[in-house]
């Protein structure tokens, strides 16, 4: 699930981040590092060194591969990384959950058949009573 070297193909296609089924984010050099690119998108996402040393930011892999900018110290299983020293070298889908990010939704124009990209929205559980949790979905501003 990991490779070591950071990737060199400067035409290949950005990729895609998801969260448990749900796309994140575009992935690009500019973000940084996995870690800060989730953060900007406000993934709710523990860590602590911030350089692959303890592990805090430890994240199961669904599918897809990263590289590491430095080689992390922390012990990793084959399907984990550590988003605070790699980035995706194809298109990611992590075991986070997308509740409070800012997801990535498609509307469709039935009347012209194309697809475009609309607003970003963010995604928040709502409470209905204490024992059942809606799903609400909101624009961002």
């Amino acid at each position: 699930m990991t490779s070591k070297k950071r990737p060199q193909n400067l035409f290949a296609k950005a990729p895609i981040v998801r969260l448990q089924g749900q796309p994140v984010l575009l992935f690009t050099e500019q973000q940084g590092t996995l870690l800060q690119a989730l953060e900007a998108k406000k993934v709710k996402i523990f860590s602590e060194c911030r350089n692959g040393f303890c592990g805090a930011c430890k994240t199961r892999v669904i599918s897809g591969q990263v590289s590491y900018l430095n080689e992390p110290l922390a012990e990793l299983k084959h399907d984990e990384c550590l988003p605070c020293c790699c980035v995706p070298t194809e298109d990611l889908e992590l075991d986070l959950s997308p509740e409070g990010a800012a997801v990535v939704t498609y509307a469709c124009q039935s009347h012209q058949n194309k697809a475009s990209l609309a607003k970003p929205k963010q995604i928040q559980n709502v409470a209905s009573d204490t024992r059942t949790q809606k799903q609400a979905v909101f624009e961002d501003s």
